[in-house]
């Protein structure tokens, strides 16, 4: 599903309070006959991160339709917290629209992360925030003899930078490579596109119930999906444990951006349920979107979802049960039950018919789609589940 950006956010509203406050102002000055406002298709501004600080910009044309000179226009912002404490001002450069004359305007705005307290950064970082967000225009008329200025405030809801910190134990598995022991345990989450390419770290760390502990350190490039894989090193001892069924091993990784973390855990047990080993029918189930397939026959239309898995020979030729959901942007869901073979391919390919709307939502733009696929089998569940940046179309 297309995520909602922070930066695009930002600038609607801000384009929307600008708006406001052009239009209440125009009205004011009659004899001035109003202000026009231009905003370039091509030219839409953005938000950039350097070092810890936030860039906004957004250019605009702004043009005097009225019959006098509009002398030292303008624009100032402020950012306020819930408690209305300020956080960041930005106030731009006066400038002399001449009557039936535009002038462009850069309307910027600079947030440095680190003058926030740490709680409140991290709540921005990870899990969003409401703010106050104010912004002021004025301006001279009629040869500066008269003078305006117009407030216009609104709450705004930004963030989170980064979400969805996902630890897929299900999906790790055990590794003898010579002398040395593994355990891989797959780890995702979500990034903005303004910190795509950021360098973060994130820490993987392995403890069992005997009181052993190991990690794994990871320099990590942010895009809007991160998928990753964490390598972690064991003692001879400690894998047994964990092969065998005996660690009851706790995993967790821990991220790090600007002095700020989070974190999320999970239980590893290879003896149940996607790990494999220990007796399981199945294991090492994978989707693979990639090889995914949106169709239109005739007006009616379906998504064709693969995946794959590992089965014990001993259950060969027996019938497991996969139940598919499958969420779009726009917040269409659907699910379907379908039986599946266990053999030796390893391969099931599931259909997910969907209205017209899904469909469109999902030809017709970059979109990010999840995609959830559990099997059952007598006593044993297991479960892989993907968000995937679809290429079934392309944007008109």
């Amino acid at each position: 599903m297309k995520l909602p950006l922070v930066a695009t956010r930002l600038i609607i509203v801000a384009f929307k309070l600008m708006v406001a406050a052009i239009v209440v102002l125009s009205i004011l000055p009659l004899l001035t006959g109003g202000i026009g406002l231009d905003l370039e298709d091509g030219n839409e501004g953005g938000m950039t991160l350097d070092d810890s600080t936030i860039h906004v910009g957004m250019p605009m044309t702004v043009r005097n339709d009225g019959f006098f000179d509009i002398n030292d226009l303008q624009v100032s912002f402020i950012f306020m917290n819930e408690d209305g404490d300020v956080l960041a001002e930005s106030e731009g450069e006066k400038m002399d629209i001449p009557a039936g004359g535009e002038t462009e305007v850069s309307i910027e705005i600079a947030l440095d992360l680190l003058d926030l307290d740490r709680q409140m950064r991290s709540d921005l970082i990870f899990n969003g925030t409401e703010m106050m967000f104010d912004a002021k225009i004025s301006a001279k008329y009629t040869l500066d003899m008269v003078q305006l200025s117009v407030e216009v405030g609104s709450d705004m809801g930004w963030g989170p930078f980064i979400s969805d910190l996902q630890v897929d134990e299900r999906n790790a598995n055990a590794v003898e490579e010579g002398d040395d022991r593994f355990v891989n345990v797959p780890f995702s989450f979500r990034a903005d596109d303004v910190l795509n390419g950021i360098q973060t770290i994130t820490v993987t760390e392995y403890r069992d119930e005997n009181g052993y502990t190991s990690n794994v350190t990871q320099f990590v490039h942010m895009s809007q999906q991160v998928n990753e894989m964490a390598k972690i090193p064991l003692s001879q001892d400690a894998y047994d444990r964990l092969t065998n069924g005996t660690a009851n091993a706790t995993v967790r990784t821990t991220l790090y951006i600007l002095d700020c973390s989070t974190y999320d855990e999970g239980y590893l047990n290879l003896g149940g349920g996607g790990g494999g080993g220990g007796g399981d029918p199945v294991w090492n189930m994978q989707l693979q979107l990639s090889s995914s397939i949106l169709k239109d026959i005739g007006g009616s239309y379906f998504v064709s979802i693969p995946f794959s898995f590992q089965v014990d020979p001993a259950y060969y030729y027996q019938i497991a049960n996969a139940f598919v959901e499958y969420w779009d942007s726009d917040g269409f869901y659907t699910n379907v039950n379908q039986n599946v073979y266990l053999d030796e391919n390893g391969w099931a390919d599931i259909q997910i018919w969907i209205p017209q709307e899904a469909y469109d939502t999902v030809y017709y733009g970059d979109q990010l789609v999840h995609v959830k696929v559990t099997m059952t089998y007598q006593y044993w569940t297991g479960y892989s589940e993907m968000d995937y940046s679809e290429p079934w179309g392309v944007s008109p």
